[in-house]
């Protein structure tokens, strides 16, 4: 029974319909079965209910293929008198391969500039709003080259009645979220309730918009899958089931989710890659919407290799990255990283004047080109290596580089990295002596 609400919860929280499907072991009584049919057959949707999108879907015959299912999540109800189809607020790509028991879901910005026939140049999301799931299927369908087997849908408000069904979700949040239209959030580690999640997931005022929002979801995703996976007690799954079936609308049926549950089992969470179609978002002309331009070949590659591979990269490639971690763990990350393109800021944090200068230039003794030199606003007591996500490896080898033998504070803070327009901030405090 556990498992079977782990299932659906993951599902209603658009991509975790993977991670639910991998402790199933324990609803293969008929029971179990028949309770799912019964509490899940409210959210199916019948060929009869949306003839326009079952036209659309394609079959799913072979188990050695990827079952492709496009999650929509939406926000009904945010305009007052709103009715009929919306603007999808999240479209989300799960390509599921039973066989090789590995699964990913790649995100496509909403803001993604297509053309969609009848309408012209549009952004994505309004496919859902024009034609509603079959039009979505149709836009997605033609962007990825995949062929969508099945469909699910969630409204926003899920988030936030699931996550407090769930008793909240534990999470890292790397930059302060502010924003008029959906609340505040400070950054930190917290226990996300409903509320807060929703403001998580739908906030875009970040650095980067809507590219930032979707990185936000992928960890939080995650964070459900993980939460999922531990929950223990069965009246507490019964009623975040019971809460889920309100908000989901889908094509998968009960009998179908139990086939990949069963085949499924053995998979883990690290199974799962996560990806967003690669593309660039320009400024636009005075009185031109923001657009998300996709990278056409970009975009085509990824999805071949999901389509060949269920995964973001080749065989070769996933290869050469499992090499480059074994080499991390046997030279601390040393040697992956050239010096020379890090771009590394040097803060004085301790008052002594050229303190930040001297550090520089013994920075650039070990190799470092890019360098720039500044005062902290306030006093530090310790020295501290801030990094930008993706530069972690380049803050410990700073780190080593400063002080072999000291035990610097390294932290990833988006903020810090985008205010000083840097790979790495490397903030000189009181502790260290030696410049």
């Amino acid at each position: 029974m556990k498992r079977l609400l782990q299932l659906t919860v993951a599902l209603v929280l658009l991509g975790g319909l993977v991670v639910g499907a991998l402790n199933f072991d324990a609803v293969k009584s008929w029971a179990a079965k028949h309770y799912l049919r019964v509490r899940f057959q409210p959210a199916v949707i019948a060929p009869e209910d949306n003839p326009d999108l079952f036209a659309e879907l394609s079959k799913w015959h072979n188990p050695e293929e990827n079952l492709n299912l496009l999650l929509i999540g939406i926000d009904r109800g945010s305009v007052p008198g709103e009715e009929g189809y919306t603007r999808s607020d999240v479209m989300i790509v799960a390509s599921v391969n039973v066989k090789a028991k590995r699964a990913v879901l790649v995100s496509i910005p909403r803001d993604t500039k297509v053309t969609i026939p009848g309408y012209g140049t549009e952004k994505i999301n309004a496919a859902h709003s024009f034609k509603g799931p079959a039009g979505a299927v149709e836009a997605v369908e033609k962007l990825s080259g995949l062929d969508i087997h099945h469909y699910a849908e969630v409204d926003f408000e899920a988030f936030k009645n699931i996550v407090d069904a769930m008793g909240g979700v534990p999470f890292h949040l790397d930059v302060t979220i502010n924003d008029p239209k959906v609340g505040y959030l400070e950054k930190g580690d917290h226990l996300l309730n409903g509320q807060q999640a929703l403001i998580l997931v739908r906030s875009r005022k970040l650095p980067r918009g809507d590219l930032d929002r979707i990185e936000h979801q992928k960890a939080f995703l995650k964070a459900v899958m993980e939460k999922a996976v531990s929950i223990r007690d069965i009246q507490a799954l019964l009623k975040i089931l019971d809460t889920a079936v309100r908000y989901l609308e889908t094509t998968l049926e009960p009998d179908l989710i139990f086939t990949l549950a069963e085949a499924l089992q053995g998979m883990k969470v690290e199974d799962v890659e996560f990806a967003t179609i690669p593309g660039t978002m320009p400024e636009p002309a005075p009185g031109e919407p923001w657009y998300f331009i996709y990278d056409q070949k970009g975009t085509a590659e990824l999805f071949s290799n999901v389509k060949k591979y269920c995964s973001t990269k080749t065989p070769e490639e996933r290869q050469a990255e499992l090499e480059k971690q074994e080499l991390y763990q046997r030279t601390g990350g040393e040697a992956q990283v050239d010096r020379s393109l890090v771009n590394l800021a040097v803060l004085n944090g301790v008052r002594w004047e050229g303190m930040a200068a001297k550090v520089a230039e013994k920075m650039r003794e070990k190799g470092y080109k890019n360098i720039k030199i500044g005062n902290t606003v306030h006093a530090y007591e310790d020295t501290t290596v801030y990094y930008a996500p993706g530069f972690a490896d380049a803050a410990r080898v700073v780190a080593k580089d400063l002080d072999p033998d000291a035990d610097f504070r390294v932290v990833q803070d988006q903020d810090v990295a985008i205010t000083y327009d840097a790979d790495v901030i490397l903030v000189i405090g009181k502790d260290y002596l030696n410049p």
